[in-house]
């Protein structure tokens, strides 16, 4: 059984994919590929709509951590008015 992530361990990654495909996208080698007329994907995408991607997945986890704080944080003090 593999071991489970934390959430921070799960940002911590996607960050680091959507950095190194940064770097990536940078190299000359990597844009001489993509300026290709070969260059080809069944959707059209290119490594820039992959990281784009990895970005608002990363930005809608911080979301739902967000507003599972301020949940919490509003239950708790709900909890304080009715004890």
């Amino acid at each position: 059984m593999q071991p489970i992530l934390t959430v921070e361990q799960i940002l911590a990654m996607l960050k680091g994919k959507e950095e190194s495909l940064r770097m990536l996208r940078a190299t000359p080698e990597y844009m001489k590929l993509e300026a290709s007329e070969r260059f080809t994907t069944s959707n059209d995408l290119r490594l820039g709509d992959a990281i784009q991607a990895l970005f608002e997945v990363h930005e809608a986890i911080l979301n739902i951590e967000l507003y599972s704080q301020v949940e919490g944080q509003t239950n708790a003090f709900n909890d304080s008015l009715t004890a």
